[in-house]
């Protein structure tokens, strides 16, 4: 410690370079704290002549303290994503009319399908709909979007709650979905089911104001998604269809002949300027003839040939945008005679005039 003191005094005595003095070690005398504020000069030494031998240069190269180092490498493998894999095919070129059952699982997005009606997910935090966007897009399926889920996440004990279908369709306004919406993988906005269902809506049959400030968001929000409502033409009479784009409806036995049904429900809509999503129940629909058990007691799956048969007699209606199977069910899907009649169908889907969801 005296022998750094010393020198510095000496560098001091003979007016050396306070570099000299500032180069010298700090380490180990009060702490770190500054030597020149809180040590003395140390003594001259008198019986020695003063050391004149110039003091070299210091040529030491300061560390570059300005960048700072990498930082480490993170070799820890990503987590698996929720949402699972976006898909690898390559996206080609949609044609026809959008066709599939709703509620597609992610890994069957594909032939024969190519139109589905899906939810938006979020899980544990992680959202999926761009993954699922791009999953849907290389499997050429074009899809209507329910950003809001199933109705119970939107209702409390006074009915339909209008503060948690914008909470819940806020979730994703944030997201660039543009290149979706352009290239046709986004087909349409489902705001909601039945409105008119009180079962759905603890009790209460949903306003027409309610439905129609919901319409008016979702154009607000994305203003290039048509507007798609699920509904019968008795409800949506009432409403300022202004927001509303597409009805979905869906034919099943218990409705009366397909033909009646044609006439007075796909008529009524059209009569309101509305483009219809048409479909099929095929899980609770069928007539009692066929030998296909439905999904709820005393009802009855349609059949290979009632499938194929209201299939084509939907197809022969002009301006559909999508025709929807409700619902994915793999036990029904995984008949070799549904899938037959299947094929058959999609064949008539891919060879009828595409079109917009969007009016006008």
């Amino acid at each position: 410690m005296m022998q750094v003191l010393s020198r510095a005094g000496r560098a001091l005595r003979r007016g050396g370079p306070l570099l000299a003095l500032l180069a010298a070690p700090l380490s180990g005398c009060n702490d770190g704290d500054s030597l020149i504020s809180s040590e003395s000069p140390a003594p001259t030494d008198s019986t020695s002549p003063p050391d004149s031998t110039p003091i070299p240069p210091d040529t030491t190269t300061p560390p570059d303290t300005t960048t700072p180092p990498p930082p480490p490498t993170d070799t820890t493998p990503p987590a698996p994503s929720l949402c699972g894999p976006a898909g690898s095919a390559t996206p080609g070129e949609n044609v026809g009319l959008a066709f599939g059952p709703n509620h597609i699982p992610k890994q069957e997005y594909g032939a024969p399908f190519n139109g589905s009606q899906i939810a938006a997910r979020v899980i544990e935090g992680e959202n999926c709909l761009l993954s699922d966007l791009e999953a849907a897009r290389r499997a050429n399926l074009r899809v209507i979007i329910s950003f809001t889920g199933n109705e119970q996440h939107l209702r409390d004990a006074d009915g339909f709650s209008l503060t948690r279908w914008k909470q819940r369709v806020d979730r994703f306004r944030q997201l660039d979905i543009s290149s979706y919406i352009e290239d046709g993988t986004i087909i349409g906005h489902l705001i909601m089911d039945e409105p008119a269902d009180p079962t759905n809506w603890s009790g209460k049959v949903v306003t027409y104001a309610q439905v129609e400030e919901i319409a008016r968001y979702s154009k607000e929000v994305w203003p290039g998604i048509p507007v798609v409502l699920r509904a019968w033409p008795d409800y949506l009479e009432h409403l300022d269809l202004t927001d509303v784009d597409a009805v979905w409806i869906h034919y099943l036995y218990r409705r009366g002949p397909i033909d009646d049904f044609i006439a007075t429900q796909v008529g009524r809509i059209r009569a309101l300027g509305l483009i219809v999503v048409g479909g099929l129940n095929v899980l609770n629909g069928g007539s009692p003839e066929s030998s296909i058990p439905g999904k709820r007691e005393g009802l009855k799956g349609m059949s290979p040939n009632e499938l194929r048969t209201w299939g084509a007699r939907w197809m022969e209606q002009p301006g559909m945008c999508a025709f929807l199977l409700w619902q994915y069910d793999s036990s029904y899907l995984a008949r070799p005679e549904i899938q037959a009649a299947i094929t058959d169908v999609a064949a008539m889907a891919r060879a009828y005039p595409k079109r917009s969801c969007m009016k006008g």
